[in-house]
């Protein structure tokens, strides 16, 4: 086992910078910080008796080693599915770049990134981890890739609807908005990762988030819009770009205070379907009463689905000890 095992995480990162480094201030730290359990034991009753702080003796035990919960199979395939998409999106954007015709050409960049990158997560899982990838970490990076990708989606989307043709992106700057957006897009939720620590549900939140932010954001789009219908794509397009990214940013800011449970998230995205399905009757009054524009009903469609996602995380069962407790994860130590 390892000896810095008993130890807090923070003593044994300065245990392993000072032994790194032979400084000697960090050396007299580590030396404090070290002894700092010790002499809070010297004194008790018992203490450097036989069996001090062994169970059985009457005093008390030492306390266990950090632990920390290792990912479940299916966050390990959101991550092995996201990676395969990408692969599969690098593929395509390199024939795009190059300006490949020829079909069996084509189709071996894309073959061959979509085989290579669950391959190097595998890799990356087995290698890398004793006992596979911390909780939250293959989530945290494949919700990144996947609002990555869709944010260079919706940018190209917009670019192609607004820009007259001599101007428009066409496929070869969809496939490398896309590319971009979910690279980078990777590297920030490794980032996210390693600086907060989110716990899987906090980032299929902000995975959800971007899902009802762009359907929302589209519907408000679309029903403030004027004109004939084939106008509307424009609004349509740039609505669904700004919901996505206010919807983004807000789970990530409410995601520093509350860690949805499961239920919660299976209630909200229930609860936006009711809200959206159900307001939808606002069309009868629409065809009864023509002189009006239709298309603001999506409007109340928009409202009505956040509503019902405020409503769905109220009934949703909040996330609690023994709820967390009860979730499939190994334990892996710190």
């Amino acid at each position: 086992m390892n000896a810095l095992a008993a130890y807090s995480p923070f003593q044994a990162r300065s245990f392993a910078l000072a032994r790194r480094t032979g400084l000697p201030l960090a050396g007299a730290v580590v030396t404090l910080l070290l002894a700092a359990p010790a002499a809070a034991q010297y004194g008790q009753p018992g203490y450097g008796q036989p069996g001090y702080g062994q169970p059985g003796y009457g005093y008390p035990a030492y306390p266990p080693a950090p632990t920390s919960k290792v990912s479940t199979g299916l966050e390990m395939a959101y991550l092995y599915g996201t990676a395969t998409v990408w692969g599969v999106g690098t593929g395509i954007w390199i024939d795009a770049e190059a300006g490949v015709e020829d079909p069996a050409i084509q189709f071996i960049p894309p073959l061959l990134f979509g085989a290579a990158a669950p391959v190097g997560v595998f890799l990356v899982d087995s290698l890398a981890y004793r006992r596979g990838m911390p909780e939250g970490m293959p989530s945290a990076v494949a919700t990144g890739m996947f609002v990555g990708g869709t944010e260079g989606m919706g940018i190209a989307s917009y670019q192609y609807v607004s820009a007259d043709d001599a101007n428009a992106w066409g496929f070869r700057g969809l496939s490398r908005s896309m590319f971009l957006g979910s690279t980078l897009g990777g590297g920030a939720g490794y980032a996210l990762y390693y600086f907060l620590r989110p716990s899987p549900q906090t980032n299929m939140l902000i995975s959800s988030a971007a899902g009802w932010g762009a359907l929302i954001g589209s519907a408000f789009g679309g029903g403030a819009s004027t004109g004939p219908w084939g106008a509307a794509n424009d609004w349509l397009s740039l609505g669904g770009l700004v919901g996505f990214n206010v919807a983004v940013a807000g789970a990530v800011g409410a995601s520093l205070a509350w860690t949805p449970s499961w239920n919660q998230l299976g209630w909200m995205w229930g609860g936006y379907g009711v809200g959206t399905a159900a307001s939808s009757i606002v069309y009868i009054f629409y065809a009864v009463k023509d002189e009006y524009d239709a298309r603001h009903g999506l409007i109340f469609q928009g409202v009505a689905g956040a509503v019902g996602l405020g409503v769905g995380a109220v009934l949703g069962q909040p996330r609690s000890k023994s709820y967390a407790a009860s979730e499939p994860a190994r334990e892996r130590p710190a």
